[in-house]
C-alpha cells in the first residue's frame, strides 16, 4: 500500500459513486489517502449523513488528507468549509474564487489560522471556465495574491494539467511557489484525453517529482483525472504504476 504522505487520490476520480463505493476503490488500488471532493461529504450534507460518512472513513482506515475543491463567491461562504475540513482531519481545503476578492483571501487567511487549516489557491484553466477573470488561471494570478498575503497559512495547490492547458509548465509553477505549496494535483493532458492520468501525455513526472522533492518535499501528490467511470479504477492503478516508476528513477 502506498503511504498517505507519498500519494492521494482527489475524490472527483470517481465522481459517478457514492464515498462508501470510492473507499472500496481506493483500497483494492492499494491507496490509503484522499483529498475529499464535496459532492462525496460536505457541511451541505445532513449531520446523520456526515456521521455516517466519517464512520465509513474511519472503517476504512482511509486518511483524508485535504477537502474541495470548494468554490467561493463571498466572505461568508468561509468559515463553515474550513471548519468542516479540520472536522475531516484534513491538513488543508483547496479553493477556487475570483482572485481580485481580497475579502475572500483575508478571511480564509483568518479563519485557517483559527483552525489551523492551511489553504490551498488551486489554479483553472480554460477547461472549465469561461471566464478565467474569475478564477486563478496563470502563475501571475496566484504569484500576486501570494505576495500580497505572505501568510504561512495561505498557499497553492499547483494543478499541473491545467498549467500545462495554458502553456504555462509545472516545471516552471513548482520553483516559483516552493515551500507554499501545500498540494499538487497531478493531472496530465494526452492526444486521447483533455484530462489524463498522471504519466500519459506531456506532464514529464520524474521532472515534477524531483522538482518536488527540492521545493515542497512535504507536500502530498494527488492524483486527478476525469474520465468515464468504467475506466476510473483501472487508471488510478496505473497512475499508482507510473507515480512509481517516477520515484524509483529519481
Amino acid at each position: 500500500m502506498i503511504h498517505s504522505n507519498d500519494v492521494s487520490v482527489q475524490s472527483v476520480v470517481f465522481a459517478e459513486r457514492s464515498l462508501e463505493e470510492v473507499l472500496a476503490a481506493v483500497e483494492r488500488v492499494g491507496v490509503d489517502s484522499l483529498e475529499l471532493w464535496g459532492r462525496h461529504l460536505s457541511p451541505d450534507d445532513t449531520e446523520a449523513r456526515i456521521a455516517d460518512g466519517l464512520a465509513a472513513i474511519e472503517d476504512a482506515d482511509a486518511t483524508v488528507r485535504g477537502h474541495g475543491v470548494v468554490d467561493l463567491s463571498e466572505p461568508a461562504e468561509v468559515e463553515e468549509h474550513v471548519a468542516f475540513a479540520d472536522r475531516l482531519g484534513a491538513d488543508y481545503l483547496t479553493v477556487n474564487y475570483p482572485p481580485d476578492q481580497d475579502e475572500i483571501t483575508e478571511e480564509l487567511i483568518a479563519r485557517g489560522e483559527e483552525y489551523g487549516i492551511d489553504v490551498a489557491i488551486h489554479n483553472y484553466s480554460t477547461v472549465h471556465h469561461d471566464d478565467l477573470s474569475a478564477v486563478f488561471a496563470s502563475i501571475g494570478d496566484v504569484r500576486a495574491v501570494l505576495s500580497r498575503y505572505d501568510h504561512p497559512r495561505l498557499g497553492v495547490c499547483i494543478d499541473t494539467g491545467h498549467f500545462l492547458v495554458m502553456d504555462e509548465t509545472p516545471g516552471e509553477a513548482i520553483p516559483e511557489f516552493g515551500d507554499r505549496i501545500v498540494a499538487t494535483h497531478l493531472k496530465d493532458v494526452s492526444e486521447a484525453e483533455l484530462e489524463d492520468v498522471p504519466g500519459a501525455g506531456e506532464l514529464d513526472l520524474p521532472s515534477i517529482r524531483g522538482l518536488l522533492a527540492d521545493h515542497a518535499p512535504d507536500a502530498p501528490l494527488v492524483i486527478e483525472y476525469e474520465l468515464p467511470d468504467d475506466r476510473a479504477e483501472e487508471a488510478l492503478a496505473e497512475a499508482v504504476e507510473n507515480l512509481r516508476a517516477a520515484r524509483s528513477g529519481e
